[in-house]
């Protein structure tokens, strides 16, 4: 649990919160003074939190910190709490979501231009409260004060542990491959009308994750090899570079199915989630 030297409680008037760029929890009413104190204390358990995240997915250097949520207009911060966790209550979990205008693939290897796609951006829970179900019920918030789709949603670098999170709780198991770092499910596209006429890419793109089991081991073997493929220095934001493309992932693909491996490998990885 991650505790602090002062009373959380009235930051969590419920188990979870959601923090914006304001750095108050939503519907936060009080004086000058008390709004001070609450940011102050917002941007401390963010920070820890953020660096807390960032420690276990083992990062250079941590996702979510109070001056990043400061700057940005179309990100929110849930915060799940145990008020009962001590005399001070205790943080225990933190899910960063946002929206990104990015380049992504369908299945066909088209290439479309979709403004404000929903993305999860970091997800951790705290070591000592994992395998409680708490992931799925900070998760579940999320998804219902937002209104989006979990087969709707792009996913910054998930590890093997997120991956069995989503084919667990959602029956989410085939992506569709992308020249970026975000990862996307079979039916993203579905119903869906980009916001612009789809770009016409050279070649249709190979299935890196075919259908598999929804074990453990099977996901999970076919996400540690393309993990090591993690490290290269993708665009940001969707934009395709000369770093990581589409011509790479296909020739690569190329070469495992002249190995007889008909599977393939699985998407990068770089979030850290544990719990059930």
């Amino acid at each position: 649990m991650t505790r602090f030297t002062f009373d959380i409680k009235p930051l969590f008037p419920e188990a979870i919160i959601k923090v914006a760029s304001d750095m108050l929890p939503q519907n936060f009413s009080g004086t000058r003074v008390q709004c001070a104190d609450a940011t102050l204390k917002m941007t401390e358990i963010l920070d820890l939190m953020g660096k807390k995240s960032a420690v276990a997915q083992e990062l250079v250097s941590q996702v979510t910190t109070a001056q990043r949520l400061g700057r940005s207009d179309n990100q929110i911060v849930y915060l799940m709490a145990d008020a009962d966790d001590g005399p001070n209550g205790s943080v225990v979990g933190l899910l960063k979501v946002g929206t990104k205008n990015l380049y992504l693939y369908d299945g066909t290897g088209k290439a479309h231009q979709v403004k404000g796609a929903p993305a999860i951006l970091d997800f951790y829970v705290d070591e000592k409260h994992q395998r409680r179900g708490l992931g799925k019920q900070l998760f579940e918030t999320m998804l219902t004060q937002e209104g989006w789709s979990p087969a709707k949603l792009s996913i910054d670098r998930p590890s093997s542990k997120m991956l069995l999170f989503m084919a667990r709780h959602y029956g989410l198991v085939r992506t569709i491959p992308q020249a970026n770092h975000f990862v996307l499910y079979e039916g993203y596209f579905n119903d869906v009308a980009p916001s612009s006429p789809p770009l016409q890419a050279n070649k249709s793109l190979p299935a890196i994750l075919a259908a598999g089991s929804n074990s453990q081991s099977s996901i999970g073997e076919r996400c540690a090899n393309y993990r090591k493929r993690s490290t290269l220095d993708y665009p940001g934001n969707g934009n395709l570079g000369s770093k990581c493309t589409m011509a790479e992932i296909m020739q690569n693909s190329r070469g495992r199915n002249n190995k007889g491996n008909a599977a393939g490998d699985a998407q990068p990885s770089r979030m850290n989630l544990r719990n059930n």
